[in-house]
């Protein structure tokens, strides 16, 4: 199976359950007297960066339930471990990006907002020096759904980048 075959096999729309939601700082605080404070944005992506290995470590708590981590095929880990947790704005000015463990940056954009609850953004990674492991991926997403990207090696295991949509 080539590497796009393989990515494309665990790219997966899931509804949302139990993902813990502890999303990073976002602003400094009140703005100043007489100044208007900074718009930001009304949807959010939430990331959790995974490892998974087989080391016989069992899932991470700090993961939160995830059923999908039992089912194929990422039931062929037998360990998850939390490596990072982000919060990125998503705008369609501007992308946001994460630089991941392995060095290359995944980039999020807002396309189109489709209804109050449902929008449609694109998600790309790619390393430093421009080589796209996942090119522009659309995805259209409803709040609190959550999908998964996995596949990228890193350090005796793979990356598995589980994205939610919230406000």
């Amino acid at each position: 199976m080539n590497r796009r075959a393989l990515l494309m096999s665990l790219l997966l729309a899931v509804p949302a359950q139990a993902l813990p939601s502890q999303p990073a700082p976002l602003g400094s605080g009140a703005p100043s007297k007489g100044e208007k404070p900074p718009e930001q944005s009304p949807f959010f992506a939430d990331v959790m960066v995974l490892h998974a290995t087989n080391s016989k470590k069992g899932v991470d708590a700090r993961i939160g339930d995830m059923p999908e981590l039992a089912k194929p095929p990422f039931s062929s880990y037998d360990s998850y471990a939390l490596l990072d947790r982000k919060r990125l704005p998503l705008e369609q000015k501007a992308s946001s990006t994460l630089t991941l463990p392995n060095g290359r940056v995944l980039r999020t954009q807002l396309l189109q907002v489709l209804s109050k609850d449902t929008l449609k953004f694109s998600a790309s990674i790619n390393q430093p020096s421009g080589k796209e492991f996942l090119p522009l991926l659309e995805v259209r997403a409803k709040l609190d759904e959550k999908f998964i990207v996995a596949g990228q090696s890193h350090k005796h295991g793979i990356l598995v980048l589980v994205i939610r949509v919230v406000r």
